[in-house]
C-alpha cells in the first residue's frame, strides 16, 4: 500500500471512531441509566402492581423501583455517578424508571412477601440481612437458606434478625413480667406470626404505669420483625394508618388510651386480611393497592370502651406489678435481650416446627372467632403441656362482657331482665330514657346497627339473639332476644323436673350458691350481668 493510501485509510478510521464517539455522547442520561439497569437486573411486577428489579447475580434481594431503602432509583443514581463522576439528572432518573416500569408490566405477576411467607408446605422468615437469607420452617425443623424459594420485599421499617440458634423460651419469660397462665398465649401468638395466611388476634399488653408494657411489646416485635421503630404512636387518621401498616409485617402501637371507631375498624381489617386503596402520588387517577394482612400489638393502661368486633379479636395480657427490687435499667434490659435474642428466636422456630407437625391432628369441639389461632394454641398446649386454650376462651368471654357493659343501651337491655320479640323501633321505645345518655341510639336504624355489631358478644354473654331478616308481612326485621336469666331459669326447671331432686355438687358455698355461677364482673355483689354463666367445657 502506498503512503498516500495509508494516509487515506487512517483518515477514514479516525472519522469512523469520531462518529462512534459522537454517537455515544449523543445518548441521553436516561438511556444510559436504562442500559445500566438492564445489564444488572431482571424486572417483574407483583400481584398488587409493584414494579421491582431482581439482581441477575449475587443475593436475590428485591429492589422496588421506588419508595424503599433498597429502591432501584437510589442504586441507579449511585451507579451512574461511579461511571460518569456526575450526578444523574432527576428528570433522567424519572424517565429511566418510567421505561423500566413499562418493561416490568410486561412480565407475569409474582407474589412479593414482607418478612414472612408460605410456599407449599414450607414457611419462611426473612432474616433481613444483606445476603438475602431466610429461615425455612417445616414439620421436620428449620434451617437458614441462602437462596429462598420466595421473593421478599423490604422497607425502611424492616431490620435484620440475628442468626437463630437453639434456645429456650424460658429466656423470654425471664425478661417478661407476665403470669404463667398467659405464657402459652404469648407463645402461640409468636408462632402464629409466622403463619401469613390466617387471621391473627390483636395482642394487647395492659397494666398500670411502670409494669413494662412498652418494653414487653418491643421485645415481642423485635423477636421476629425488628425495625428502627418497634412501637409507634397511634395514627391520627386512616391515611396515617395505611402508611404505618404497609411498612412492616408486625405493627406495634404504643400507649393507647382510647381507640376511635375508624382505628378499631382499620385494625380489624388488618388482622383479617382486608386491604385498602389509595391514589398514587403524582397521578390524577391511578390507584395503589395496599394488602393489609398484618399482625398488630398494642399497649395501654386502659383502652376504654371497645367495639364488639375488635373485642372479639383481642388477646389481652395483664402485666404484673414489678417490685422495686426486681426492676431493671434500660441498659440491663437491652443487654440481656441482645444476649438472649438469637436463642429466643431459635426456640420460637423450634416450637413452630412442632406446631406445624401437630396441626393436621388438632380438632376443636367448638371453634371461637379466631379459629385458626385457637388451633395453633391447642397445638402449643400439647407441646408445652399447658391449658392455654381454656384460658383464652375464658378471656374472650370476659372481654365480651366488658364491651357490653360499656354500652349504655346494652346495659339498659340487660337491666330489663326479660325476653323481647319485636322490631328495633319497638325495642327503642321499650327502653326509652327521659334523659338519654351519650351514645344512645337516635333511631331504629341505629338500634339495628348496634344489635348486629354486638350480637356475637351478646351470645358469648349467654343471650340468644336471632332476627328474621325482614321475612314477615311488614317487611321489617324482627328481633328475638332471650335474656340469660330466662334461659338459665328454664334450664333449671327442666333439670329439677327430670332429676328427682338429686343432691347438688359440692362446689356450693356457705350460702348454697354454686361457685361456677358467681359473676366474674362483680363476684355477685350485684350488676346487670350477674345472670351470665362463664364456664364452658373445652374439649380437643
Amino acid at each position: 500500500m502506498t503512503e498516500q493510501n495509508k494516509r487515506i485509510a487512517s483518515a477514514i478510521k479516525d472519522a469512523a471512531n469520531a462518529e462512534q464517539a459522537a454517537g455515544t455522547e449523543r445518548k441521553s442520561a436516561a438511556t444510559r441509566l436504562v442500559e445500566m439497569a438492564m445489564k444488572k437486573y431482571g424486572f417483574g411486577i407483583s400481584t398488587v402492581g409493584e414494579a421491582y428489579a431482581l439482581p441477575k447475580s449475587g443475593p436475590k434481594i428485591v429492589a422496588l423501583l421506588r419508595g424503599s431503602k433498597t429502591s432501584l432509583r437510589g442504586q441507579l443514581a449511585c451507579e451512574y455517578f461511579r461511571k460518569t463522576r456526575k450526578a444523574a439528572p432527576q428528570q433522567a432518573l424519572a424517565d429511566a424508571l418510567a421505561v423500566l416500569d413499562g418493561m416490568a408490566q410486561e412480565s407475569e405477576e409474582t407474589e412479593l412477601y414482607l418478612r414472612v411467607a408460605k410456599h407449599e408446605d414450607e414457611f419462611w422468615l426473612d432474616l433481613g440481612d444483606k445476603l438475602g437469607r431466610a429461615v425455612k420452617i417445616t414439620s421436620r425443623g428449620w434451617s437458614v437458606c441462602d437462596e429462598p424459594s420466595v421473593l421478599f420485599k423490604r422497607t425502611v421499617l424492616n431490620g435484620a434478625l440475628p442468626d437463630p440458634v437453639p434456645g429456650d423460651l424460658n429466656d423470654l419469660w425471664r425478661l417478661l413480667n407476665v403470669s404463667v397462665k398467659d405464657r402459652p398465649l404469648l407463645a402461640a401468638w409468636l408462632v402464629a406470626i409466622l403463619f401469613p395466611d390466617i387471621a391473627h388476634p390483636v395482642l394487647a399488653f395492659l397494666g398500670e404505669q411502670g409494669t413494662a408494657k412498652t418494653t414487653a411489646q418491643k421485645m415481642l416485635v423485635n423477636a421476629v420483625d425488628p425495625g428502627p421503630v418497634p412501637t409507634r404512636k397511634p395514627p391520627r387518621d386512616p391515611d396515617s394508618w395505611v402508611t404505618a401498616a404497609a411498612g412492616s409485617w408486625l405493627v406495634g402501637l404504643d400507649n393507647l388510651s382510647k381507640i376511635p371507631d375508624w382505628l378499631s375498624d382499620s385494625i380489624c381489617r388488618a388482622v383479617t386480611g382486608d386491604g385498602d386503596v389509595r391514589r398514587k402520588l403524582y397521578t390524577d387517577g391511578e390507584h395503589a393497592v395496599f394488602a393489609f394482612r398484618r399482625c398488630v400489638c398494642l399497649n395501654g393502661i386502659d383502652l376504654g370502651s371497645l367495639r364488639g368486633d375488635l373485642a372479639e379479636r383481642l388477646l389481652p395480657i395483664q402485666m404484673e406489678v414489678i417490685h422495686e427490687s426486681k426492676r431493671l435499667t434500660e441498659e440491663e434490659v437491652r443487654n440481656r435481650w441482645d444476649e438472649a435474642h438469637a436463642g429466643i428466636l431459635g426456640a420460637i422456630l423450634d416450637l413452630t416446627a412442632k406446631v406445624i407437625r401437630l396441626l393436621p391432628s388438632v380438632e376443636l369441639a367448638s371453634k371461637p372467632r379466631m379459629a385458626d389461632f385457637a388451633r395453633i394454641l391447642a397445638a402449643v398446649d400439647t407441646v408445652m403441656e399447658t391449658t392455654g386454650l381454656e384460658h383464652y376462651i375464658s378471656k374472650q368471654k370476659m372481654i365480651a362482657l366488658d364491651s357490653l357493659s360499656s354500652d349504655p343501651f346494652l346495659l339498659a337491655l340487660a337491666d330489663m331482665r326479660s325476653n323481647f320479640t319485636g322490631t328495633s323501633a319497638e325495642l327503642l321505645a321499650r327502653l326509652r330514657q327521659d334523659k338519654p345518655p351519650k351514645d344512645w341510639p337516635a333511631n331504629a336504624r341505629a338500634v339495628t346497627t348496634r344489635l348486629k355489631r354486638n350480637a356475637p358478644a351478646l351470645r358469648k354473654a349467654g343471650w340468644i339473639v336471632t332476627e328474621d331478616g325482614a321475612h314477615n308481612q311488614s317487611n321489617v326485621t324482627r328481633w328475638t332476644l332471650e335474656h340469660p336469666e330466662s334461659i338459665r331459669n328454664s334450664s333449671s326447671s327442666d333439670s329439677l323436673s327430670s332429676s328427682d331432686h338429686e343432691p347438688t355438687s359440692n362446689t356450693s358455698n356457705a350460702n348454697g350458691e354454686s361457685q361456677d355461677d358467681r359473676c366474674p364482673q362483680c363476684d355477685d355483689e350485684g350488676c346487670a350481668w350477674c345472670s351470665i354463666e362463664i364456664a364452658e367445657e373445652v374439649r380437643l
